[in-house]
């Protein structure tokens, strides 16, 4: 396991201990799963990661229920155009996101947005609209892509 791995996971325990949520070790292996995927990842895709540590195939609904969890707690990110869950690159700050997504590999970068974020947010109020949840996602081709493509 990478440093950058161990940390985040040793952050992710920490924050549940100092909110008093429970980190379960259902929840903790969806996270963990998550983290290593490195990229976006399907429930169905988790399901199949876990089944053969659990002897057998974990339901749908308890794999969701642990996503909601890591979701709502800021654990993980919902990539939207993907319906696929990533790790958070900055557990426990709030921070509005955006992620930049290939096309061609499917490797994913969150990157600040708390910036565009206020400026999407602030017109909305002018068309009679509260926003409540923003997600950016950016899709194209990384720049080791965009050299296989060069060199193709």
């Amino acid at each position: 396991m990478s440093a950058s791995y161990e940390h985040m996971l040793s952050r992710a325990e920490a924050l549940a201990a100092e909110r008093g949520i429970a980190l379960t070790p259902l929840r903790r292996q969806v996270y963990e799963l998550v983290l290593r995927a490195q990229k976006p990842i399907g429930a169905y895709d988790l399901i199949d990661a876990m089944e053969p540590h659990r002897g057998g195939r974990v339901p749908p609904t308890t794999i969701y229920r642990a996503l909601d969890f890591l979701v709502e707690n800021g654990f993980v990110h919902r990539i939207a155009s993907k319906n696929a869950f990533f790790a958070c690159c900055d557990v426990g700050q709030p921070h509005e996101s955006q992620f930049l997504i290939c096309d061609e590999c499917g490797a994913t970068l969150e990157i600040p947005g708390d910036e565009l974020a206020s400026t999407l947010s602030a017109s909305a109020p002018a068309h009679g609209f509260e926003v409540r949840h923003q997600v950016v996602e950016l899709s194209g081709l990384c720049s080791e892509c965009q050299h296989k493509q060069r060199d193709a």
